[in-house]
């Protein structure tokens, strides 16, 4: 999908000059939508025939490949001019080498509603004007790869193609398409795409290594992997469904398998819903990882240049979708080893985004997990190593889990001034030279843990939101810069907001403790920081703290209210023209209590 945001993007910025985080939220108005729904997982059905069977018991027929020509034996069989033609449905066992032409099916299915099995026991087809192995019709098509063997199709770079520019597949179906056995299939497609069906395509069983010109695996209606050991080499995308317009359609869903996918776009892609249960995988779309933030090159300012256009994830007009795993309605994770390097996006939905469980292995040029919509983390381990933005939506919701993310602008960000960034369990570690939690709406946190390690700038904030931060549970450090640091601003939990007279060191160990010497809170933050922000249902009103800076006194402090001003010097006040919750929201210095 070409993008045309990029240049507009830029354009807007330097028009504008805005800068820091409080300006840059001035252009974010986009209408939420609820974030009630999550994302349904989708059921998928299996025939008998989906699966290897004892088809040497079955009544079989036989092809042979004798180089240039080939030698049929049963009904339903004809040959012309290298070419073997399938005209009934049953089983057919093809063997040898075919160094120029086709195996075609094409079955009345109006009349013999049978399922034709293609039972590649040692073949190879090579074809230099059409796909090798070209269903035209049929009800069902299972191509069985036998144990042990090792099987090809390979096609030249110019077709002879039909109206509806078909075929356009080294192997390519019309009709449902199963693959299936335990042997090994490589697909070289030098013309267009590796395998293609223009209805269902699934993968139960086997070894497939396609190299492809485009897409390396599309399934219309939809793509489904039960297992396997796939890997794909894609000059477009890796594994692909395109239905956009029937209902229930459109999906791509892998239950299992082993997938290494190099691809020049989206190394997963669906119209609809990505879905996954299951499996290792090793994706790498657009070239990888760059090495640095592609967006923090259209954003000269220190702001965000991605309030309605949602980062660089849009593209422009020349450049093609770059991202790992994407999808048109929503993505779902419920489990599996999932390792993504990724030009732009590692995930990005149009919709919802989900994660229910597995571990979640990042580096992008852009978002970590980006969604126009809604973000929910269920469960399941994420590490972000690298990203312009780790996580971004219109509303986030972190339920459980574990997320460990670096980005070279905000952790969090919820990029709509009506969303909510609602966190009510499991584990949140931010490493952001942005803002760390940012929200241009409100942020409501009821549990888990945050920690979070904010920016040195002044002109960005550990903590950042435009309407309230609510906690009544769940613990929170957050360092970084005092210019515009916040805190919670509506408490029926304590917090504390610290400035420092001076930057702490990096590795400077942050500890507060009871007066039995108990710890309420201790974190270590990497980078330097002038402020912390903290809350615990350790602390209570009436109860005294004492500070650390390792195993340097700072200061006591005796809570007198919901949220607690504190310098070295003791117990201080708001300063002027500070945000809700905290420093000076309104400017790249802001100002720090005297």
């Amino acid at each position: 999908m070409k993008k045309t945001l990029g240049i507009i993007l830029s354009l807007t910025l330097l028009l504008t000059g805005t800068i820091g985080c409080a300006a840059a939220k001035e252009s974010s108005n986009v209408e939420s939508t609820s974030t009630a729904t999550s994302i349904d997982a989708v059921s998928v059905n299996y025939d008998n025939d989906d699966y290897y069977f004892d088809w040497k018991n079955s009544d079989y027929k036989t092809i042979g490949l004798n180089g240039s020509s080939a030698s049929v034996k049963g009904d339903g069989l004809a040959v012309q001019d290298s070419v073997v033609t399938i005209s009934a449905s049953g089983v057919y066992e093809i063997a040898g080498t075919l160094t120029d032409g086709s195996i075609i099916v094409d079955v009345n299915k109006d009349t013999d509603d049978g399922t034709v099995f293609l039972v590649l026991n040692g073949a190879t087809i090579e074809s230099q004007t059409s796909a090798p192995i070209n269903i035209k019709g049929t009800k069902k098509a299972v191509i069985i790869l036998e144990n042990d063997t090792e099987n090809s199709v390979a096609d030249g770079s110019d077709y002879i193609i039909n109206a509806d520019d078909e075929p356009s597949a080294a192997i390519f179906s019309k009709a449902d398409l199963t693959i299936t056995g335990a042997g090994t299939l490589a697909v070289t497609a030098d013309y267009n795409d590796g395998i293609t069906s223009k209805d269902d395509l699934k993968i139960t069983d086997g070894t497939l290594i396609i190299n492809a010109k485009a897409d390396g695996m599309v399934g219309k209606d939809s793509l489904i992997v039960k297992d396997g050991n796939i890997s794909i080499t894609a000059g477009k995308d890796g594994l692909r469904s395109t239905n956009e317009t029937d209902e229930g359609k459109g999906n791509v869903v892998v239950e299992n398998g082993q997938f290494t996918i190099t691809a020049a776009n989206d190394a997963i892609q669906a119209a609809k819903l990505v879905q996954i249960d299951d499996g290792n995988f090793n994706l790498n779309s657009g070239g990888g990882y760059p090495g640095k933030s592609i967006s923090s090159e259209n954003n000269d300012f220190g702001g965000h240049p991605d309030q309605n256009a949602t980062s660089t994830s849009e593209s422009t007009d020349e450049e093609e979708s770059k991202k790992g795993l994407k999808a048109g309605q929503g993505i779902l994770v419920n489990g599996g080893n999932i390792n993504v390097s990724s030009y732009e996006d590692s995930i990005h939905s149009n919709n919802n985004v989900a994660i229910k469980g597995g571990i979640l292995t990042l580096q992008s040029g852009d978002d970590g997990l980006h969604a126009d919509n809604n973000i929910f983390i269920d469960n399941g381990e994420i590490t972000i190593k690298n990203s312009y933005e780790s996580l971004e939506g219109s509303n986030i919701t972190v339920n459980g889990g574990k997320i460990n993310a670096s980005s070279t602008d905000d952790g969090i960000n919820v990029n709509n001034n009506q969303g909510v960034l609602n966190i009510t369990g499991g584990e949140v570690t931010l490493n952001a030279n942005g803002d760390g939690l940012d929200s241009n709406g409100s942020i409501n946190m009821t549990g888990g843990t945050v920690y979070v390690d904010g920016p040195a700038s002044n002109n960005n904030a550990s903590l950042d939101y435009d309407g309230s931060f609510t906690i009544s549970g769940g613990t929170l450090a957050a360092s970084g810069s005092s210019g515009m640091a916040q805190a919670p601003s509506t408490n029926t939990q304590p917090s504390i907001l610290m400035y420092y007279s001076s930057a702490q060191a990096a590795g400077s160990t942050i500890a507060l403790k009871d007066q039995d010497g108990t710890s309420v809170v201790t974190y270590t933050p990497s980078k330097q920081y002038n402020s912390v922000a903290i809350s615990s249902p350790k602390l209570s009103v009436g109860s005294t703290y004492t500070l650390y800076s390792g195993n340097t006194k700072l200061v006591d402090v005796t809570l007198s209210d919901s949220l607690t001003y504190l310098s070295e010097s003791g117990v201080t006040t708001k300063p002027q023209n500070a945000g809700p919750g905290g420093g000076g929201g309104k400017g790249p210095g802001g100002n720090r209590p005297q």
